[in-house]
């Protein structure tokens, strides 16, 4: 199996134009856990743990983009990472999951260069636009032992991150580990969001703050 997935990254991978394309729509659903008609991978898009990975019907990976399974403690229960059909991963944007869960909602909408990732649980609801750059699920180091160095200190685990059905995140933003965000939220470009989001909500900030809740005029 193995062998056989990393003739596919040295033959398939990289290849460019629709015969590349075509290439990895007959060859992954070998591999992967699932992946729907309709689904196209782009070039160079890195993927680790195939087996691990769920894609729906009509998911477009644009190039360059890293689909990333470093460990999951159960496999056999439920993918490390699902995405639901309809679903678009931009250009170099990164979805990564060590011992965790990941799973994108229909119709989502990820831009390019957005890094999401976590060690417990990320959901994000259908419909859902992350607009580029945004850093969703990052942890935090502990820190308090100043006698050994942050990297020997572990990490925090504040349960994952939740994204609500239809909700908007501006360019740069980012979703500490622990924060809801509700249906139809809105956050603001290059806000930094510390705590849970009501539904309906418009933040901005850093740290967020509310501006004013949607449909209630400017």
């Amino acid at each position: 199996f193995w062998a056989a997935f990393e003739a596919y990254l040295l033959l398939g991978s990289g290849m460019g134009s629709i015969v590349g394309a075509a290439l990895r729509a007959a060859v992954l659903p070998f591999f992967m856990k699932r992946y729907g008609s309709g689904t196209v991978i782009g070039r160079g898009v890195t993927i680790r743990q195939p087996g691990r990975i769920a894609i729906g019907r009509s998911v477009v990976v644009d190039d360059y983009a890293v689909l990333d399974v470093r460990s999951n403690p159960d496999p056999q229960v439920t993918p490390a990472i699902e995405i639901e059909d309809q679903v678009l991963i931009g250009r170099g944007s990164i979805i990564t999951t060590k011992g965790g869960v990941i799973r994108l909602g229909r119709a989502c909408n990820i831009s390019t260069n957005c890094r999401i990732a976590t060690r417990s649980s990320i959901e994000i609801g259908q419909s859902v636009l992350i607009a580029a750059y945004v850093y969703l699920g990052c942890g935090n180091h502990s820190f308090e032992d100043c006698s050994r160095p942050l990297m020997e200190q572990g990490m925090e685990n504040r349960g994952g991150v939740k994204v609500g059905a239809n909700s908007w995140i501006g360019t740069r933003a980012t979703i500490l580990d622990g924060v809801s965000i509700g249906e139809n939220a809105i956050v603001g470009a290059h806000s930094l969001v510390n705590r849970d989001v009501p539904a309906n909500a418009i933040v901005a900030g850093t740290p967020a703050k509310l501006i004013r809740m949607r449909g209630q005029g400017a």
